[in-house]
């Protein structure tokens, strides 16, 4: 089965109408992190045959177990290659994303993902997070720090009512509320 076939299956299966052009958008990310990955390690080498299942779905499965509010203000908490503050702003051009990562070869690839797929709801903030005073809506943290560890860093910097979305595992997406 091919990506396109994967993901347009799996986004039917779990009810997330997304047009031709995101789903093009989604397919475009994965070769720019295919295509970058031989240059910098954005995700594991094992991981690469897997992009699309492990990485990109795996990031949409937020979709599937919260419904995130038009408009809301989201962080990508150590957005690393971008999973899954990019495929969630591609799916939702409806919020605003900030992708915060401290590595600087990383912004760069995060900022070029942003221009060439035009994606206008997301930025690139080039900082650590414990340094950012913003507040947000919804922060997600996938793979970046240990449970407790990520609750003490982030509920502080949720707006009242926010959520944190904890990828705990593939496919495991812990809902913490503020």
């Amino acid at each position: 089965m091919s990506d396109k076939d994967k993901v347009k299956t799996w986004l039917g299966k779990n009810r997330l109408n997304q047009s031709q052009a995101q789903i093009d958008n989604l397919l475009g990310y994965i070769d720019m992190i295919r295509e970058t990955s031989s240059k910098m390690n954005l995700v594991s080498k094992n991981d690469l045959p897997q992009l699309i299942e492990r990485h990109l779905l795996d990031s949409l499965h937020a979709l599937t177990v919260y419904t995130i509010p038009p408009g809301s203000h989201i962080a990508d908490l150590g957005s690393g290659a971008g999973f899954p503050g990019i495929p969630i702003a591609i799916a939702r051009p409806d919020t605003q994303m900030d992708l915060v990562e401290s590595r600087h070869r990383k912004c760069l690839f995060l900022g070029s993902v942003i221009d060439k797929l035009k994606l206008s709801n997301a930025k690139v903030i080039h900082d650590r997070w414990e340094n950012r005073t913003n507040q947000y809506d919804i922060i997600l943290a996938r793979a970046s720090l240990k449970e407790q560890d990520l609750i003490t860093k982030a509920l502080p910097k949720l707006n009242p009512g926010g959520v944190l979305l904890y990828f705990a595992k593939y496919n495991n997406i812990k809902i913490i509320t503020n």
